[in-house]
């Protein structure tokens, strides 16, 4: 009452004056407590009136923005311009924004009662779409080239015993012996496909992908992020009616739950899964199988060492089957994890069986999807027991416990998972049937000195690397080649469009530009550059923090342990460890941006070849020089690196990179009329796509374009970053070289297991680095000096054979000779130079 009275009192005092009745309702009030109600209707009132002021006339400031990004994973416009047009929305822009799907059910459920505000991540999983998955055994089972399996299996088993024994039966005696027989070898046929077979369960899903969210949270503090347009472009697909092959690079373990838990979120189908069988552990391997995985093996092999067609009919069926039920399919391109950061060559045995189910009409078309996954910190630790030649740890029920718990402890900052357009396969291989450059395979190896690398060398590196164990035997060397190229294409496009983390860029950073230390000033600066110079190029950064917090943020990640950082934070200093261990984790995080300046470094280490050779020009290089010299190093390092998507020229890419030199004033171009005409006639030439017959006789019309080499302080920097960015490769092929060599003039030759001069070769690089010979430890690695022996074979130098289970190399008859074996691999020693630039 005495509020009420107060306030009628005030007004007829004042007459309905605004200020006596403020002030008296302001004594009056004052004799109440500190917290009335009406106190804090006032407050409210006045900050109100305050903020209006403010509003209307102060400085408008605009609402934040998304951080915009450039467009990424989009289908190759050369060999599928369909595919980059259809799936686009035509009415909205990609921004490049990225959401959290960890924050879905918190935006769809924020209106919703208590109970789905505050159990979010339950309500979404509940609410999550029940698809209908079919149970392919019974149809594999009756599969004609299944039963044909079986029947050769038996027959062949049949044949066996009676070689054995020596002795034939009646007529009686052998039909009871092929019905037994039969009956083995079906037994065993049906454990095959299920061990295969995948069980994937609605049920299972939902647990699942309400687990993940717990965990994600947990491992992910800094979230799990995708592109918004991604999703969009894979809606758009999806109802296109074709099945969605999605096609990830391998990182982690992690990779088969963190695809499937992004598309259910986002409500997409979620794919059968083709894991290792490593994988196929007790429990786990339950949950997997739950969860769409189906089986295969590392080896199709037999234990025999002979071909399993049981298998492989039962594994190319059971694909086939899946696709025709129109069920979306993921599989790992590269097979295994990568242990060295890089994007593998691709392993195109399960692509085949793709390409043969589009062939022979069991489906009329699918839509491949490329998928790129990165982590500020990986979730599965290191790979640096196996890059130092230590046996590769098989996974168990007890090591996936003790994994999961230090995952679930250890925090791994942010996950990117990002979808690439979908490529539609019948157009890519209309598109790879018009490359003549890409036919008439080379039958026998080229060695250095007799290659005409312009004309050879793409076809001959998809040449080299087009075998698989799933290809079958009436299957033609140009399909091979099309399958490799169709599978290095899509690694090529994940790898472009994976979202670059902070610890990448730091790692490179540490690795090139900073490799002997600086200070935490130096090191900001220099991460923001090098960010700017990656964003400019087209790459996608996964985080939008400035060069300092980045920094601060990756350092974090890297650990103690793998950079060595002294002083306070304002003034301190930061430097890599100098170990082994050390150098190669920290090579394994610098590696994804490694792939992206690959081809600069090549021209870099060609153009220092060539300065250092006796009595070189310090100054001017001639064009047709670099462009050789590199193209050579390209098939050196063509088992670290795909340069560039197999329906463009490497040489294409080299000229690219040389252009990109030009404009950062690293080579500058000498004018003269007549070079500049014939460059510009030599640009048109390199980027035709059909190679054609020239006149024999026609000038090199590139012999007068010429370069000057700048000696400014940005242009030696930028070049000693380029070199120093593939110069642990280089180092580790001439080593490996040099071990052969040494194994030949020891023994007269070689012949003998390849682990062992594998291990020889590490060891030897050990104690290079030990003694101060070798300043890089990130090339102490198992994965490069098998890349070198690859290479050898490749040549003709090295054969491989097996001896029971064990492989074994021998040296090639043309180079028992030193003299030879030594010009092959002068080829490789000429990249590794001593330089000024290099020096400490």
């Amino acid at each position: 009452m005495l509020e009420v009275v107060g306030e009628r009192v005030g007004g007829w005092c004042s007459g309905g004056g605004r200020d006596t009745s403020s002030s008296l309702r302001q004594a009056v009030r004052a004799r109440r407590r500190h917290n009335d109600v009406y106190t804090k209707l006032d407050a409210d009132a006045a900050a109100r009136t305050a903020s209006l002021y403010r509003v209307k006339e102060g400085p408008v400031v605009p609402a934040p923005q998304p951080v915009s990004r450039p467009p990424a994973g989009l289908a190759c416009a050369r060999c599928a311009p369909i595919s980059r047009d259809s799936w686009q929305d035509p009415k909205s822009t990609d921004t490049g924004s990225v959401i959290n799907i960890l924050n879905i059910g918190k935006q769809t459920f924020a209106n919703g009662g208590v109970v789905s505000r505050y159990l979010c991540d339950l309500a979404q999983c509940c609410h999550l779409t029940s698809y209908d998955y079919k149970d392919f055994v019974p149809e594999v089972l009756k599969d004609k080239h299944f039963q044909q399996a079986v029947e050769d299996r038996t027959q062949e088993e049949i044949r066996k015993l009676n070689e054995n024994n020596h002795v034939g039966g009646g007529e009686g005696d052998s039909a009871s012996k092929y019905q037994v027989v039969k009956r083995r070898i079906e037994a065993k046929a049906l454990k095959i496909v299920n061990d295969i077979s995948s069980a994937m369960s609605n049920g299972v899903l939902k647990l699942v992908a309400w687990v993940c969210h717990k965990a994600i949270r947990r491992v992910a503090r800094g979230g799990c992020g995708t592109r918004a347009a991604c999703v969009e472009r894979l809606r758009r697909a999806n109802a296109a009616g074709l099945p969605l092959v999605f096609v990830p690079l391998h990182r982690s373990h992690f990779d088969y739950i963190l695809v499937t838990f992004t598309l259910y979120l986002t409500g997409l189908r979620p794919p059968l899964v083709a894991a290792g069988n490593n994988m196929r552990i007790p429990f786990f391997g339950w949950f997997l199988r739950g969860c769409g995985a189906f089986f295969i093996r590392r080896n199709t092999e037999g234990s025999d060492g002979h071909s399993d067609s049981i298998y492989k009919s039962a594994l190319r069926s059971y694909i086939l089957n899946s696709l025709a039920a129109n069920n979306n399919m993921e599989f790992f391109i590269e097979g295994g994890r990568t242990r060295t950061g890089k994007p593998q060559p691709p392993k195109a045995g399960i692509l085949s069986v793709i390409m043969d189910a589009y062939l022979d009409g069991t489906i009329d078309d699918a839509l491949l999807v490329p998928v790129t996954l990165n982590y500020d910190k990986l979730v599965d630790g290191n790979f640096v027991r196996e890059q130092l030649g230590m046996p590769k740890q098989m996974e168990t029920f007890w090591s996936a416990l003790r994994g999961i718990w230090r995952t679930l402890n250890t925090n791994h900052g942010s996950i990117r998972v990002d979808f690439n357009q979908p490529i539609s396969l019948k157009e890519l291989v209309t598109s790879f049937q018009k490359y003549n450059y890409l036919k008439s395979p080379i039958e026998r190896p080229l060695t250095p000195p007799n290659n005409n690398l312009s004309v050879n060398l793409d076809r001959q590196i998809l040449y080299n690397h087009s075998h698989s164990s799933l290809y079958g035997a009436d299957v033609s060397t140009d399909h091979k080649m099309m399958v490799e190229a169709i599978g290095r294409h899509l690694v090529y496009d994940a790898a472009q469009a994976t979202a670059l983390m902070c610890t990448n860029v730091v790692s490179y950073v540490l690795l090139t530009e900073q490799r002997h230390g600086c200070t935490l000033q130096q090191l900001h600066a220099s991460v923001a550059r090098r960010a700017s110079r990656l964003r400019t190029a087209g790459r996608d950064l996964g985080y939008t923090a400035d060069g300092a917090a980045a920094t601060r943020h990756a350092l974090e990640m890297l650990g103690r342990g793998l950079v060595r950082r002294e002083g306070s934070a304002g003034s301190g200093s930061a430097r890599p460890q100098p170990s082994v261990a050390a150098s190669l984790e920290l090579a394994y995080y610098a590696n994804a941006v490694v792939a992206h300046y690959a081809p600069s470094a090549i021209i870099a280490t060609a153009l220092e070849s060539i300065l250092r050779q006796p009595n070189a020009d310090q100054e001017v290089v001639y064009h047709t020089e670099l462009i050789q010299s590199a193209l050579q190093l390209c098939e050196v390092l063509s088992q670290e690196f795909i340069l560039c998507p197999p329906c463009h020229r490497i040489e294409e890419k080299m000229l690219d990179a040389i252009d990109a030199l030009v404009s950062d004033e690293v080579l500058l171009t000498i004018e003269s009329n007549e070079g500049l005409e014939e460059q510009k006639w030599s640009r048109r030439f390199a980027k035709r796509l059909e190679e054609e017959d020239e006149d024999g006789e026609r000038p090199d019309p590139t012999r007068h374009i010429k370069y000057r080499i700048s000696q400014s302080a940005d242009a030696l920097a930028e070049r000693r970053r380029l070199l120093l960015t593939i110069r642990p490769l280089v180092e580790a092929y001439s080593a490996s070289c040099h071990c052969v060599i040494a194994r030949v003039t020891e023994a007269g030759g070689f012949d003998g297991p390849m682990n062992e001069l594998v291990q020889t070769t590490l060891q030897n690089l050990t104690d290079s680095f030990a003694d101060n010979k070798m300043k890089y430890g990130e090339a102490v690695s198992t994965d490069a000096i098998r890349n070198c022996l690859r290479l050898l074979r490749q040549w003709g130098v090295l054969e491989m054979y097996s001896e029971g289970r064990q492989r074994k190399l021998r040296l090639c008859s043309p180079f028992a000779d030193r003299q030879a074996l030594d010009k092959v691999c002068s080829t490789i020693y000429r990249y590794n130079v001593d330089t000024p630039l290099l020096a400490d």
